[in-house]
């Protein structure tokens, strides 16, 4: 099991000022800098991470050399940002073999100004938000508690809005006044926005982010069409 000892304090500048040299000249001249500050304080904090989040899904995908864990190179063919090299650094927990528009997950990413980490959809397609939609307005009750308490521990709901909400008209008197947010969503997702703080430098950070995570399982069962953590595979 790798050990996590916290990012090194140069961490941000060095992202910072990879945004201000975007170039393979400047990065391969650094590529040891970038394993030392990004890329191997990332993965041990993945793999610290690993055994509680499968507690959460046993299904989630924990190798941090496939697609759970950002690579430093861009995929710049369908994009007009050609710029060869990512600034913001991600992780995220989700189940195997399944894409980004099907199931939620739970991430973390930073840059050179601050980090964020939450759960939710990252590119739901609009069959899973009708999904969503429907399965929020069969158990209300349910999913008002668990949104609830991931807001209470400090998760925002965010997401692209549409210009109208998909709210079923005469639905606004039965569902939960704090619900209807949902029902204007493209996408969705709940995060923590943090400063560069010390906590981000400590080892202290990988079970911070399992404690803070782990208030939104209830919610993950609900997204995910289990209720309880003994429904769980």
């Amino acid at each position: 099991m790798s050990t996590f000892e916290g990012f090194p304090p140069q961490a941000p500048a060095f992202l910072a000022d990879l945004a201000a040299n975007n170039e393979t000249a400047w990065f391969n001249a650094r590529k040891d800098a970038y394993r030392d500050l990004i890329q191997t304080p990332l993965r041990r904090l993945f793999l610290t991470m690993a055994p509680a989040m499968l507690e959460i899904d046993p299904g989630f995908d924990t190798n941090p050399m496939g697609g759970a864990v950002s690579r430093i190179r861009r995929d710049t063919r369908f994009s007009h940002d050609k710029s060869p090299y990512r600034i913001k650094q991600w992780m995220s927990f989700r189940r195997a073999g399944e894409g980004w528009q099907n199931r939620p997950a739970f991430f973390l990413a930073f840059a050179p100004g601050g980090y964020r980490f939450g759960m939710g959809f990252y590119a739901a397609s609009p069959a899973t938000m009708t999904g969503l939609r429907a399965a929020v307005a069969a158990r209300p009750t349910a999913f008002a508690e668990a949104a609830a308490a991931a807001e209470k521990a400090g998760f925002a709901l965010s997401g692209e809005t549409y210009r109208r909400s998909r709210l079923p008209k005469g639905m606004e008197a039965t569902l939960p006044a704090p619900l209807h947010a949902w029902f204007g969503l493209k996408n969705v997702y709940l995060c923590r926005e943090r400063p560069m703080e010390p906590l981000f430098f400590s080892p202290d950070l990988a079970d911070e982010l399992v404690v803070r995570l782990g208030e939104m399982a209830p919610l993950y069962d609900l997204l995910t069409g289990r209720t309880a953590q003994t429904d769980r595979p």
